[in-house]
């Protein structure tokens, strides 16, 4: 599991992953993701196109996440996940905490609101 940072401007970071978000995965990146785009207060675009699959861990992650930054003034939304992933979200209604849409352009959009 890896993941890329990029300031697409001065109030929005876009986060692509790649892999497996199950134990191993989220453990692997847990700690660098949530320094990364947590301690700024910068919106996060995660671009999850290349999660194959992702586990509790990664869902604590994403959740955790996301409310430091709402904290800090900013929000989390999270796109292109793959069917097997946006079921996993679904099962546990992750959208009722944390924006889920299925383009970076929808994502660019919600955060224009």
């Amino acid at each position: 599991m890896d993941f890329v940072l990029t300031e697409l401007d001065s109030g929005t970071n876009r986060v692509s992953l790649t892999g497996r978000l199950d134990a191993a995965g989220a453990e692997s990146i847990d700690r660098r993701f949530s320094a990364a785009v947590g301690s700024v207060a910068r919106n996060a675009l995660v671009d999850l196109t290349e999660v194959s699959f992702v586990a509790s861990l990664g869902l604590r992650m994403f959740i955790s996440t996301a409310r430091v930054l709402q904290r800090r003034g900013a929000q989390m939304i999270l796109f292109g996940a793959q069917p097997q992933v946006m079921d996993v979200f679904e099962t546990i209604a992750l959208d009722q905490m944390i924006p889920i849409v299925a383009t970076e352009a929808e994502a660019r959009a919600r955060l224009a609101r």
